[in-house]
């Protein structure tokens, strides 16, 4: 099942727009959650005409969130996985719902006091969603189950439930969706589960009092009273706080899986990701100390320029981290990793061999990227980082070597005539970034590897190498597809520049302890003294 969702969409990030193929899923996904809620909403109907009115009502409704969704634009940010995502938690909020509801005949005393709403599980589909998504889809989400879910209560129910049902639903999923978005520990979802207790009990209590206040029928507002007991108050606030205790546990639980199952990351994940634990950084760690000290200066300016721009910055400080481990598999050919330039492996190689040992790191990041497991936003980032640049320092090599065997066989020394350089060895693969992150780290790593080649730079060299840097880009169209503005690439290089700035600073020479010089001073003295016997 882990492998079809997968395979449903290529590229998390791509949103519906983008793919035809994935837009035609979401339909057929949400055609499928729309006749099994019209199946579950017809078997509470008490006759043909109950149902037919339930399935009008259902069918209406999500032709109207389905205009909602695009006037609001969220429709840009659904992917066919996310799109699955939602589909499936609503479902399982209103099956649980459904099921509630029909338990009332079932057990005596279901009710308690009369207040079956506060059984019923608002905040789980809306804090799924805000956890693994965001807050405005999970504020969507919690509109959604409670439009849907009016449909599905039994005929007989009275009509200030449902009422009472719609608000308490509406408000309680709401402020869960908003509490539980950009979570960094999965303990922070039990949180939104007291909040749901809070709100949907004291919600309840207050809608149903002031219905019972407001009756023409002082019987309501004496029955109302008369059943009221501490007992039975103390228990329904049990029951309250339990069952979302037990929601938001169940939540917190099946993250997981659901991370697993929809190949969506939540912040939790990107910060274990960010463990230096990891087994692909502690690879990278031993294997190529060089390589591991870049990629942490290049999370440090990808962090710093994320937080500039307002883009996710953990995501672009672990895409930065990991983005360069494909040289695991030949750390000994990459400058950062070779300590005597003048015996350089690359000596007793081809330009072509060197190029693809140098190329081939971003294959072979991809490679152990997808061996680990990997989000896909990590992935593209390591195939994207370079783009479809070119390894111009082996490439101009070749050139040159191109060149002088040319000569040569022009006057005559050699025989045969050389081979034209073949450009596409000294290419990487690509594509060029995709996504504002995607932008950031490839700017980041270009920017790190060139200043780090500045011998005590001034404030005048290091903004000059950015700028230059980032033209180059700008000009071969690296960046034409991330979408980062143009306001955006001036912000990115001052935070750049500033980052840069602090990583170059000098220190001031220190100046000889005293007892430093008076021990030295006893030396020359006993030195002089051993002339002297001599």
């Amino acid at each position: 099942m882990t492998n079809i969702v997968r395979k449903l969409s290529t590229n998390d990030d791509s949103p519906m727009k983008k793919n035809k193929g994935g837009y035609h899923i979401m339909l057929l996904a949400a055609l499928a959650g729309l006749v099994a809620l019209c199946f579950m909403a017809s078997s509470t109907a008490s006759d043909v005409w109950d149902a037919a009115f339930r399935i009008t009502w259902l069918v209406l409704t999500a032709i109207g969130l389905f205009l909602l969704s695009i006037l609001s634009r969220l429709s840009l940010q659904l992917t066919v996985r996310r799109t699955l995502l939602l589909i499936s938690m609503i479902a399982a909020q209103l099956f649980i719902m459904a099921g509630v509801c029909a338990l009332k005949g079932l057990i005596p005393g279901f009710y308690l006091q009369g207040q079956v709403l506060l059984w019923l599980p608002y905040a789980l589909a809306p804090t799924v969603l805000a956890v693994m998504v965001g807050r405005r889809l999970g504020a969507y989400t919690a509109l959604c189950c409670t439009i849907l879910g009016i449909a599905l209560f039994p005929e007989d129910t009275d009509s200030a439930i449902i009422l009472n049902y719609s608000a308490v639903s509406f408000v309680t999923g709401t402020v869960c969706a908003l509490v539980s978005g950009r979570v960094h520990k999965r303990e922070q979802i039990l949180r939104a589960g007291f909040v749901a207790s809070a709100i949907a009990f004291s919600s309840v209590y207050i809608l149903l009092s002031l219905d019972a206040a407001g009756s023409r029928d002082s019987v309501a507002l004496r029955g109302f009273a008369d059943g009221f007991t501490v007992g039975g108050f103390a228990v329904e606030l049990a029951v309250t706080v339990g069952v979302n205790f037990v929601l938001a546990a169940l939540i917190g639980g099946m993250m997981p899986a659901l991370e697993r199952l929809f190949n969506i990351s939540t912040p939790i994940t990107w910060l274990e990701w960010a463990d230096m634990n990891h087994p692909i950084l502690k690879k990278l760690q031993i294997a190529a100390p060089g390589t591991f000290h870049h990629s942490l200066l290049v999370q440090r300016l990808a962090e710093a320029g994320a937080e500039a721009i307002g883009a996710d910055v953990t995501r672009a400080g672990v895409c930065g981290l990991y983005h360069d481990i494909g040289k695991i598999a030949n750390p000994q050919y990459f400058a950062e990793n070779i300590v005597d330039m003048n015996n350089s492996p690359h000596s007793e190689l081809t330009p072509e061999a060197s190029a693809r040992i140098i190329t081939g790191h971003v294959t072979e990041g991809v490679a152990l990227a997808e061996e680990y497991g990997l989000n896909n936003r990590i992935i593209n980032v390591i195939r994207e980082h370079h783009g479809v640049s070119t390894a111009y320092f082996f490439y101009r090599k070749a050139l040159d070597h191109y060149e002088a065997e040319k000569a040569k066989f022009e006057e005559g020394l050699i025989d045969t005539c050389p081979e034209e350089v073949d450009k596409s060895i000294f290419t990487y693969k690509g594509p060029i970034p995709q996504t504002r992150e995607s932008g950031i780290v490839s700017m980041a790593d270009a920017v790190e590897s060139a200043t780090r080649s500045l011998q005590h730079p001034t404030e005048e060299d290091i903004r000059n190498m950015i700028n230059g840097i980032f033209k180059g880009r700008i000009l071969d169209g690296h960046l034409q597809d991330c979408g980062l503005t143009l306001g955006e690439i001036e912000t990115l290089k001052e935070s750049f520049f500033a980052t840069i700035r602090t990583m170059h600073h000098n220190r001031i020479a220190y100046p000889k302890p005293a007892a430093d010089d008076a021990t030295a001073a006893v030396i020359e003295k006993r030195k002089a003294e051993a002339k002297q016997e001599a």
